[in-house]
């Protein structure tokens, strides 16, 4: 048995377009589970054997899972500041304010989903200029997007993907957000399988690749904002290591 978990924009919305896209994936694979698993925690799902096709973070990837998974690729996302397989995160605050100033506020907070996320820490401590010391952490993007609208926190780096999904999901939440800025540009979200099944990378890349061209998934990869698939290798992902002082005091 192998697993498949693509949780990584966990939206109920969407959950049937994600349905969509991983049918349209099966039928190119051999062996492949007929649905995706909402039941194994997506953090633990990258560590087991058996992953058949996951999705990451690039900094997970970089920092503890690249003996653990092989990378497929990454899929190119129609939102803002996103390109050919790469995007950069949507820096949100409670009000027009620029990064520079923020910091200069004693009194200001930074939401972040979670300590490991290039989209959320990382990124926002390249924008910042090294790590902000006031930092409520949410658990994930929705929650850092609502802390800031209710007024918990100031400001908080979103991933792009996010942003227009939550857009969708709580416009009331967005409309109380400010756009002041965004990260860098870095590649999108990897797919990823375990790495006993590193051998199966090619037959996984034309699997997702003729999902992604299958005009019977396009009304699902409309609603996913998925407008291709970006065949990519670890060595893609190896640059981000050079961030890795901006986490630092």
């Amino acid at each position: 048995m192998t697993l498949a978990v693509l949780a990584m924009y966990p939206f109920a919305h969407l959950s049937d377009a994600y349905d969509e896209l991983w049918a349209a994936i099966a039928a190119r694979v051999d062996d492949a589970p007929e649905r995706l698993d909402r039941d194994v925690e997506v953090h633990a799902s990258w560590l087991r054997d058996d992953l058949l096709l996951g999705q990451t973070c690039g900094w997970p990837l970089v920092t503890r899972l690249a003996d653990r998974v092989a990378v497929i690729g990454a899929f190119d996302h129609a939102v803002g500041f996103a390109a050919d397989g790469t995007y950069r995160s949507v820096l949100v605050a409670s009000r027009a304010v620029a990064v520079d100033q923020w910091r200069a506020d004693p009194q200001y907070m930074v939401a972040v989903n979670d300590l490991e996320s290039l989209s959320g820490w990382v990124s926002m401590c390249w924008a910042w200029g090294g790590p902000p010391p006031n930092c409520l952490v949410t658990g994930s993007h929705v929650e850092s997007m609502r802390a800031v609208a209710q007024g918990r926190a100031n400001i908080a780096s979103i991933d792009a993907v996010t942003y227009e999904f939550e857009a969708e999901a709580e416009p009331e939440t967005v409309s109380h957000l400010q756009v002041v800025g965004h990260g860098p540009v870095v590649p999108s979200l990897p797919l990823v399988t375990s790495i006993e099944h590193a051998h199966r990378v090619a037959e996984l890349r034309d699997a997702v690749r003729g999902a992604v061209a299958d005009p019977a998934a396009a009304a699902a990869l409309a609603r996913l904002r998925i407008r291709g698939f970006v065949p990519l290798d670890l060595s893609d992902y190896e640059p981000l290591r050079s961030m890795d002082h901006l986490l630092h005091d």
